[in-house]
């Protein structure tokens, strides 16, 4: 299978690419893409030409595209390529990553114990919904949620394995004790913190 990286790419950069690879007579290629405008427009590209297409989170806020052709694949539809165009991300859509900061281990103000049921209630809900988090950030109390003791772990465990990464803040597992008890996620720091608030397209605070 060929392998390559068009992150860096402008859009239609992406799919230029794969159609070169088409044309060549390639029939299995992986782009490694930098967002979901670049899988959207590389996936249906890839069907106009009658490919299988499969993306997968790459776990850097982009995607693995991995593309199947089939003989008609190797033929310009009739009315041409799709997908060489670059639509922009419509009104209020996101253009970077989506990114979760869950700063306590209760939801809103008011009753502890109805916010402790309504962040597991919300982090539950992620894997059920169709655009999941690319990264969760867990600090301050926020970080008790991610270590032993916890009755999230399955279910963060669980938007783990679907794709989505789990980051919580080295510091404050060091303020509670609680570094040998993290159960899901990474430790970090704060410039890695600071690198994907600063990077992401939406952030949502629960």
């Amino acid at each position: 299978m060929k392998e390559i990286d068009v992150r860096a790419l402008p859009c239609p950069g992406p799919v230029i690419e794969l159609r070169k690879l088409l044309d060549a007579g390639v029939r299995e290629v992986c782009l490694r893409v930098a967002d979901d405008l670049a899988r959207s427009n590389v996936t249906r590209f890839a069907t106009s030409r009658q490919a299988d297409v499969h993306a997968e989170p790459s776990g850097d806020g982009g995607y693995l595209v991995t593309v199947v052709a089939s003989d008609a694949s190797f033929s310009v539809p009739e009315g041409g390529d799709q997908g060489l165009e670059c639509p922009l991300p419509a009104a209020g859509e996101a253009a970077g990553p989506y990114v979760v900061q869950v700063t306590s281990d209760r939801m809103g103000r008011g009753d502890d114990e109805l916010g402790a049921l309504l962040l597991r209630s919300f982090l539950k809900t992620q894997l059920q919904v169709d655009r999941k988090p690319d990264t969760i950030l867990f600090y301050n109390a926020g970080v008790r949620l991610c270590c032993e003791g916890s009755n999230l772990i399955e279910d963060l465990r669980a938007l783990e394995k679907a794709g989505v990464e789990i980051i919580t803040c080295g510091t404050c597992l060091n303020f509670f004790q609680l570094a040998p008890k993290l159960q899901v996620g990474r430790g970090s720091d704060m410039l890695e913190i600071a690198t994907v608030l600063a990077e992401a397209g939406h952030i949502v605070t629960p």
